[in-house]
């Protein structure tokens, strides 16, 4: 059974994705019907569709500080970090949730520490075709606000809580 998700083929019958996760449950079953609404939309439409951001980016090497300042000009919670040497690849994310548990009271100097010894390394990630569900389920259950959407290995934006939030709201609009 291949995941509407991420696209892995997985084996008949199983429960959830190997891969991502995905609830997998049911989709298999001839009688399925098809979703239709706001459920159909959060099921099937892909994170493209939901507005996703351009990702703010700094390299590995950039200071702390250099990583808030770009989140303070780009407003915006959070910022991709590349690796420059292997053709800016995502290595990790830095996020204002980490300011304060990891920089705050930490005794770092932000003007010398480089952002790669306090950002989240190798942070989850979704495809641009990876469902809105996907999203919502990593944001719920892994307490993420911001999520990197990649294509090949490089963060092309990132899906955000607001960013769902809208999308709900225009789709339940919509189908009035």
């Amino acid at each position: 059974m291949v995941c509407p998700s991420c696209r892995k083929d997985n084996i008949q019958g199983a429960f959830t994705c190997e891969e991502c996760g995905t609830d997998l449950a049911g989709l298999d079953l001839p009688e399925a019907k098809p979703h239709r609404g706001l459920r159909g939309h959060i099921l099937q439409d892909p994170v493209r569709q939901a507005g996703p951001l351009k990702p703010l980016v700094a390299a590995s090497t950039a200071t702390i500080w250099d990583a808030i300042r770009i989140m303070r000009e780009g407003r915006h919670g959070s910022v991709l970090i590349i690796d420059r040497e292997h053709g800016d690849r995502l290595s990790g994310i830095f996020t204002e949730r980490d300011v304060l548990t990891r920089v705050w009271g930490s005794g770092l100097d932000i003007n010398t520490t480089p952002v790669s010894r306090v950002m989240t390394p190798d942070p989850m990630t979704l495809s641009e075709d990876g469902s809105i569900a996907h999203a919502i389920h990593l944001m719920a259950m892994r307490g993420f606000r911001h999520v990197p959407i990649l294509r090949d290995g490089r963060p092309v934006g990132f899906v955000s809580v607001r960013g769902v939030l809208k999308f709900i709201a225009e789709q339940v609009l919509a189908d009035e």
